[in-house]
Parts: structure tokens; sequence; C-alpha cells
């Protein structure tokens, strides 16, 4: 298949204190760009950013998991492979992710390259007229395309954060403009206001509504920090409500501190299971330890968050030597073994637990399952050292492993952090 227009990444700095920029607007040129047959149409910065006041800090030392991600499920145009298909398709949440992760590693070319491709592939090359389609691939005549135009709320959520922090960190403000007219679609086609419990966030605009009085939810779309940012930002808009219906949709589904990968809720019976969502909890719920986990220790849910979703520290506390891959959720029972990035995953749940013996187990066996070994980086300039995986997860190695990995890794090493209301936090800004 053709190959899009190929943007080299830039590395980016790292130091203790962040580069200042002169007062004023800075000094881009936010050209409308469009190329052949549907791409580019948004704001791209096609002019050197402003000169900092003082040489720039050198660059941190590598990330090795991420360059190792790179390398492996990223291509020089920005498309995020995802291989445990045959396909090996595309995302918007691996699209959405490898952008959260260019911004905590201050690689803004990256950024870029990876915003050109979701634009110009998965949104008709224009993210300000539409959310981006769920998944891109092969499609059954053999070619390349849009193959579920649906969006994907997990991702779209990923993207308007990550574009609006984006724009605060590096003083981009094109990147605000296209974050906020992200979000006033997402506010326009995936919220829902439920009859009896009030406004909610859909997986997707289109088929989560079962039948006439009943509507399908997954618990892992809703991290609390992003609820929280949006709640901030957005003052008396629906996102306070979505905060509290969501820790409400957590307790009624955690009997035993084990989250479902999906819910359903109506009028008449609340949140509850169904053949279709059933009690169980699997790759989609992993990630509801890991966003609780991430959840700054000064944010008032914190404490019952942690207690309702207990499930997975007790599970390892009672001598289990790894989490399991699936659980039912309404009697607490563990079906097989869990990949390595579920370990990963549940490495900052454990330690917000302050469960040190079983933190430092499930470490040592994410170290195990990388396929190389290499020295742990050194921290310098406040920049962050590598402690654990340096290299990728698993025989052979998957997409979903590493990006559970990163997130867990990053946020150990101190390579970012959520403030209590949900702002990203860096050591080089």
């Amino acid at each position: 298949m053709p190959e899009t227009p190929q943007v080299p990444a830039d590395a980016g700095t790292c130091g203790e204190s962040p580069l200042k920029v002169p007062p004023g607007r800075p000094l881009v040129d936010l050209r409308r760009r469009r190329l052949a047959a549907g791409c580019l149409a948004w704001p791209v910065v096609v002019a050197a950013a402003p000169p900092p006041l003082h040489e720039p800090a050198p660059r941190c030392p590598a990330w090795p998991l991420w360059d190792a991600f790179l390398a492996r499920f990223v291509q020089d145009d920005g498309r995020v492979i995802d291989d445990q298909h045959q396909t090996r398709y595309t995302t918007s949440e691996g699209q959405a992710y490898a952008l959260f992760f260019s911004l905590v590693a201050n690689e803004r070319g990256r950024f870029d390259t990876l915003l050109r491709w979701t634009e110009r592939h998965l949104a008709a090359g224009d993210l300000t007229a539409r959310l981006p389609g769920w998944r891109w691939g092969r499609h059954d005549s053999g070619e390349w395309m849009l193959v579920d135009a649906n969006p994907a709320s997990d991702a779209d959520l990923w993207l308007v954060y990550t574009l609006l922090e984006a724009a605060r960190l590096w003083n981009m403000p094109s990147y605000g403009q296209l974050g906020h007219s992200l979000l006033a679609r997402i506010e326009a086609s995936e919220l829902v206001r439920l009859p009896g419990l009030g406004w909610m966030l859909l997986p997707a605009p289109q088929g989560f509504q079962t039948d006439t009085a009943r509507w399908r939810f997954n618990p892992s779309y809703l991290p609390i920090h992003q609820l929280r940012y949006l709640a901030a930002l957005r003052g008396e808009g629906p996102w306070a409500e979505i905060t509290t219906n969501t820790l409400a949709m957590l307790r009624a589904m955690t009997p035993h501190g084990f989250v479902p990968d999906w819910v359903e809720y109506s009028e008449h019976r609340g949140w509850h299971a169904t053949a279709a969502s059933p009690a169980l909890g699997s790759y989609d719920a992993i990630r509801a330890y890991l966003w609780a986990g991430l959840v700054h220790g000064a944010d008032p849910a914190r404490p019952e968050l942690l207690k309702g979703l207990r499930g997975m520290r007790d599970w390892l506390a009672a001598g289990n030597a790894q989490p399991p891959q699936k659980v039912r959720t309404d009697d607490g029972s563990g079906l097989g073994v869990a990949p390595p990035g579920f370990s990963a995953a549940l490495l900052p749940y454990l330690k917000a637990h302050g469960a040190t013996a079983l933190l430092q187990a499930q470490q040592a066996l994410v170290v195990r399952s990388t396929r190389q070994a290499a020295p742990a980086a050194r921290p310098s300039l406040g920049c962050p050292a590598s402690r654990f995986a340096t290299g990728l997860l698993g025989n052979p190695p998957t997409y979903y492993d590493q990006v559970l990995a990163l997130f867990a890794q990053g946020a150990l090493e101190g390579r970012y952090r959520f403030s209590a209301e949900g702002a990203l936090q860096t050591p080089w800004r």
C-alpha cells in the first residue's frame, strides 16, 4: 500500500528548567494545508517555534521501552499497528495513546507525524469536521481504508486531553483549538442523559443503546483524571456529573472488587449485567485498575476508588503469582493466566495501595517477560531513569502489552503524573 509522506521526529529536550517563551502570540504560521485525495485540513505549524531565551537543555536519557515500541509498532509515517490480528489494523486508540506518549517524551515532531496520519486516514482529512473512526485496515476488497467509521469515545477522550495539554505544555494554540473542536463533537454525539441518573459517556455515537430504555457502557473508557480535567475545563457542563455517575457505576458493579469489561443501565434495574454484558472482566477492564492507580493522592474519590477496586490486590495477596486473564466479577473467581501487560498495568495500582511486596513481585515478572536486557539508564538533569522494562514485553510482543507497560512505567519512573485536577505534569515542563 502507498506510504503517506514521512515527517522526521524530533527528540525534544528535558531539563530541570522549562524553556521560557517571550510574551505575546507565538510566531507561527497556521496555514490550512490540503493534500490530494482527502488528506490534511487542520492548522499545521510550518514555521519554527519562538526561539528560547537561553540554550535548550540537553536531551533526556532514552526511554527504552518507548523506543522499542516505535521501532516495532509505529511506521515512519505515523501509523500505529496493532499486530494481534492478521490484518495488522490500526485503531484510534493506538493513535491517541502514541500521541500521549510522544507528549510525555517531549517529541513534538513525532507528535505532528502521528496527528497527520490520524487525521488523514481516520477523519477523512479533517479532524475539525468529524471524530476519528475507530478502525483502519485492509477491507475485504483488498483496499486499505477506514473499515469502521464509528468513533470510540475512549480514544476520543485521550485525543482531546492530549491535544489540550500539548497546547499548554508546548505553548501551541493550534492544538488547543483542535482539542476544543473535538470536545464539542464528543459532547454533541457521545453523551447521553440517562433517565433516573443523568449524564454519561457512551462508548460510541452508534450501537450502544440496546433498546429504547437500556444502554451499554465500558468502565475502562472513563479515567477519573480525565473526567476531573474536563469538569474543571467546562465548569457547569456535564463532566462533573459524569464523574459522579462513573464512581456510582463502579460501586454498583464491583461487589468483589473486580471491574467488568461491559455493564448495562436501565432506569428500572439501574446498573446490571446481561448475557451481552456478562459479569466478566478481562482485556478492557484491566485498564480500570491502571487508571485508578494514576489518580492523584489528593483526589477525594481516591480512597473509595482503591477500596472498591481491591480485587486484583487481594487476588495477588492470596498467593497467586500473577493476575487472571479473566475474572468473574459476581463471585471473584479467576480464569486463565494473564499476559505480562496485565502485571504491568497493575504496578501504579499496587503502589497506590502501598502493597510494596506485591508491586516488586509483579515488577520482577514484567522484567522477566522482556525480550532483551539492557542496563538501566541513569537519571540526569531532572530526567527519569528506566528502571524495569528496557525491551518489549512478551514473546511474541503484542501492541496491547506494550501500551499498558508504557503507561505504568512512565508513571513509576516519574516521566509523568496527573495533578488533582487531572492536568499532565512532566519533568521537562
